[in-house]
């Protein structure tokens, strides 16, 4: 191992302290390294707006000057909320950058290399870079995918059933389970359901989480220290859910968004604008066979600084989803009980495929046991999207 990598991986852990509160930016974590001591390090919180690279100089202070700078992300060379992190390197008088993954925003995107080469800093990027990638998986998607990174969760019985013949659910895994859920709201920024969940269940979607019981490290390496609730989204063509009363989605607590048909295809939208509530907004998406467009949605939910989703339902839901090859991960947990019955509803609805060879296989599979539930998480292989 050389001493790049390992001055790397430290820059890896600083920014993982930023998880799920990081976005719309990168994770990223800095080393300010002199004559082989450790004189700053920084990672990025975006409450606090400072970058990663900022504070560690911030910290260096004097012994910046002629020192290396690790940096997790190529720094960036444009303004935006902050000045340019190369020009506080260059300032700092910091004479070498390493650097892990280039950024993939265009705004940067090499620019911040050839910024610091040209103020005859030497520079060296791609350590550790495939590591640095899957770290900042949210951010990587957003940008060259214009669309957040997907998540698709559900919780089901041995026999494959999300609920009874009757549509009983509640509740399938175990409090474990559940806890694990919350964490990933947690970490999330969105939540997405349809409106047959929404009247069906009637679903918080909220990170009613319990900080003290710790994340499996094989499902997300970090976790926030605090909580927050994410952004619930709600596919609802003709506003269901608008004149149903007691809806939970709409509780103050946190924001909503109801995908909705555009209006010009209402004989009457007064239904939807009886929702007077200043955490619920509209967005009018185009249709596609009567469904809301994912692709416009997603991108619109990036224009917004969203740049993670979990999928949660309902069974049609998911088979879109995962028919238009935008699911990233799927993660399901398996309770140890047995629902039977033709009319169950399974996870994924829709058509399905008529041949196994078309099934959609995952990848980098793990397999944990959870008080008794079994947990099942893996990516959805490479080129299905």
């Amino acid at each position: 191992m050389t001493e790049d990598t390992t001055y790397m991986e430290r820059a890896i852990e600083l920014g993982w302290q930023g998880i799920g509160r990081n976005s719309p930016n990168p994770l990223v974590g800095c080393m300010i390294v002199n004559d082989g001591a450790i004189v700053g390090e920084g990672f990025h919180y975006f409450p606090d707006v400072d970058h990663a690279e900022t504070i560690a100089l911030a910290k260096a202070g004097r012994k910046a000057k002629g020192a290396t700078a690790y940096i997790s992300v190529e720094p960036c060379c444009h303004y935006g909320r902050t000045p340019p992190c190369t020009d506080a390197l260059n300032k700092a008088g910091i004479t070498k950058v390493v650097y892990g993954m280039k950024d993939p925003d265009l705004r940067v995107n090499g620019g911040g290399h050839e910024a610091l080469a040209s103020a005859g800093i030497e520079v060296f990027g791609g350590v550790l870079e495939v590591e640095i990638r899957e770290q900042n998986k949210f951010f990587v998607t957003a940008k060259e995918k214009d669309r957040p990174y997907i998540l698709q969760k559900w919780a089901m019985t041995l026999d494959g059933k999300i609920a009874t013949r009757i549509g009983d659910s509640r509740w399938i895994s175990n409090e474990e389970s559940r806890n694990i859920v919350h964490h990933m709201r947690n970490i999330y920024e969105s939540i997405l359901v349809g409106h047959s969940t929404v009247l069906t269940d009637n679903p918080h979607l909220t990170a009613r989480v319990d900080l003290s019981k710790e994340l499996p490290k094989e499902i997300f390496p970090a976790a926030p220290k605090d909580t927050r609730d994410p952004l619930r989204i709600v596919l609802d063509v003709l506003g269901a859910t608008c004149t149903s009363p007691g809806c939970k989605v709409f509780d103050a607590c946190s924001e909503t968004l109801i995908a909705i048909a555009p209006e010009s295809i209402w004989d009457d939208y007064r239904s939807r604008d009886g929702i007077v509530s200043a955490n619920t907004d509209f967005l009018e998406c185009p249709l596609k066979g009567g469904r809301i467009e994912l692709d416009y949605l997603l991108s619109e939910l990036v224009k917004k600084d969203i740049h993670s989703l979990i999928v949660e339902g309902g069974s049609s839901i998911h088979a879109a989803f995962l028919k238009q090859g935008i699911v990233d991960e799927v993660l399901v947990f398996i309770g140890p009980k047995i629902f039977g019955g033709m009319a169950a509803l399974t996870p994924v609805g829709g058509g399905g495929v008529e041949l196994v060879k078309d099934a959609w296989h995952l990848e980098d599979v793990t397999h944990l046991q959870i008080d008794g539930d079994q947990l099942i998480h893996g990516k959805v292989r490479k080129g299905a999207d």
